[in-house]
């Protein structure tokens, strides 16, 4: 085949191909709308696909309409981002619940605008972009970024400036920014994931209190200004684009699919297991202990992993209502203060006291009507005094890792002064129950220690007996053998002498 005809079979064969490596577009006056039931069934949940990655790349991109029953007898309706089963990005949250019989219907309007409607009049979400001269909508296939163009194919918005609960290998911030759990799962409290000039953190939120619980710092305080995902992880870079801190996978399982804040507050990257076809964790920043609600606002988590309530160690702390007390007189009081021994919190308050008394620190919340909880944190370098932090909620108990930091840390817990001697007399029986235990536990290992020595003494014993009594044995046959061998020599001996004598 000439040149010529070579390039020109290529050139047909792009022509041909081009349709099958790129997304259709959705245009200005397309429409794609899921049907709500007739009735509200709890539950419910459906799916209209509007555009679709094409190729055999898997897994693959795809924008979807999609909507779920929600909980006041309604639907929420959603634009979202799929890669495979999985939501990886997804509109904004829903301001209201649409009726039963209508249709979650998605739509890009004459003048530009993408917008979610019930097919009537509600709006629920839109993309902001009206006069901006958005044309078409369209999903790239390889980072499943979601994009209005213009007729000179200039951006107007994206997806990936507003990031929901994932990040993307593609993507790229401005620092300061921040995601948050997926829209539809918004409450309170709610988790965060916020990237500023000096630190990444991960922040639970409870009413207007924030409080974190995990962070990444730079080692050099190198002020952050970009964050880039990619395969290998999470990049933080500096003005000049300089790596400067770095979330990557713990172990090497393939290329990283999305970076995940997950409704508990975990955080990890995601690799793709082709062989089962989902995806598994490579990294997670935080252990079962390490999450704010581990084991919810009741209990504490233990070394071992596991929950136990507050009312164990007999705390019960107080709920609902106010915690405030009636007046600033003592014997009037409501609510008293207790302190859980060896319990600390995940939670770091975001401006805690510094140079206060323990006495200071507990003192305080009693008296703040929304301070549920303290912790104190002696400082070493000042005797007396340390760190106090107050918690609008008893979250993220753990008992401390270390006797050192046992000593350091004091957990309080706002009671009700009736409780509160209750509560020592529980917390004296439980710690009297574990010093039992420990004292069984003492005995009954020392008593296997000796056991395991009488049990080796008498085995030595054994083994040294019938080693005695073998060599015994064999001297004796020793014995007689030589006893038979001189009574058939007499004879003979005798027996000579005498013909000797005779022979004379």
């Amino acid at each position: 085949m000439s040149p010529g005809c070579t390039w020109g079979a290529l050139l047909l064969a792009a022509l041909l191909l081009q349709p099958a490596l790129s997304s259709p577009d959705f245009r200005v006056g397309a429409r794609f709308a899921v049907r709500l039931p007739g009735a509200y069934q709890p539950g419910f949940t459906g799916r209209t696909t509007v555009l679709e990655a094409a190729g055999q790349r898997q897994p693959r991109f795809a924008a979807a309409v999609s909507a779920e029953a929600g909980t006041g007898g309604g639907y929420l309706c959603s634009l979202v981002v799929l890669l495979a089963n999985v939501t990886v990005w997804a509109s904004g949250r829903p301001d209201q619940e649409f009726a039963a019989r209508a249709v979650c219907q998605l739509e890009l309007t004459a003048d530009g605008q993408l917008r979610l409607t019930d097919g009537a009049m509600a709006v629920v979400w839109w993309s902001g972009t009206a006069g901006q001269g958005a044309k078409v909508l369209r999903l790239d296939s390889k980072t499943g970024n979601l994009r209005l163009l213009d007729d000179k194919k200039h951006t107007v918005w994206q997806s990936f400036d507003k990031p929901t609960d994932k990040l993307l290998p593609g993507q790229w911030l401005r620092v300061p920014s921040y995601f948050t759990v997926s829209p539809a799962k918004i409450s309170s409290p709610f988790y965060s994931v916020e990237l500023d000039t000096d630190k990444i953190g991960a922040y639970i939120y409870f009413g207007e209190q924030k409080y974190s619980y995990w962070e990444l710092a730079p080692n050099s305080n190198q002020a952050m200004a970009f964050a880039g995902m990619d395969e290998s992880g999470l990049t933080m870079y500096d003005q000049r684009r300089r790596p400067v801190a770095k979330i990557s996978p713990a172990v090497n399982k393939g290329p990283v699919r999305f970076l995940a804040l997950g409704d508990d507050g975990s955080l990890g990257l995601y690799a793709y297991d082709s062989r089962h076809g989902n995806f598994t964790p490579s990294y997670e920043a935080l252990a079962f202990c390490d999450l704010p609600l581990a084991c919810g606002v009741l209990g504490v988590c233990s070394l071992s992993g596991s929950c136990r309530d507050f009312a164990a160690r007999g705390v019960r702390p107080a709920q609902g209502g106010t915690l405030c007390n009636a007046t600033a007189t003592s014997s009037d009081a409501l609510h008293d203060m207790v302190e859980v021994r060896g319990v600390t919190t995940v939670l770091r308050a975001d401006s805690p006291l510094t140079n206060v008394p323990v006495q200071q620190c507990v003192d305080l919340c009693l008296r703040d009507c929304s301070c549920a909880a303290a912790l104190h944190v002696k400082d070493d370098a000042v005797a007396g005094s340390g760190v106090c932090s107050h918690y609008e909620l008893t979250a993220g108990a753990r008992e401390v890792i270390g006797g050192e930091d046992g000593q350091r840390h004091s957990y309080w817990v706002k009671v009700l002064k009736g409780s509160k001697s209750n509560c020592r007399e529980d917390e004296e029986d439980y710690d009297a129950r574990n010093e039992a235990l420990n004292k069984i536990l003492i005995i009954f290992g020392v008593v296997d220690v000796i056991g395991l020595l009488l049990f080796g003494g008498l085995c030595v014993y054994f083994i040294c007996l019938r080693g005695r009594t073998a060599d015994e044995h064999v001297c004796e046959e020793d014995g007689e053998a030589a006893g038979h061998d001189r009574g058939a020599a007499e004879p003979d001996r005798n027996a000579n002498n005498s013909g000797a004598v005779q022979d004379s």
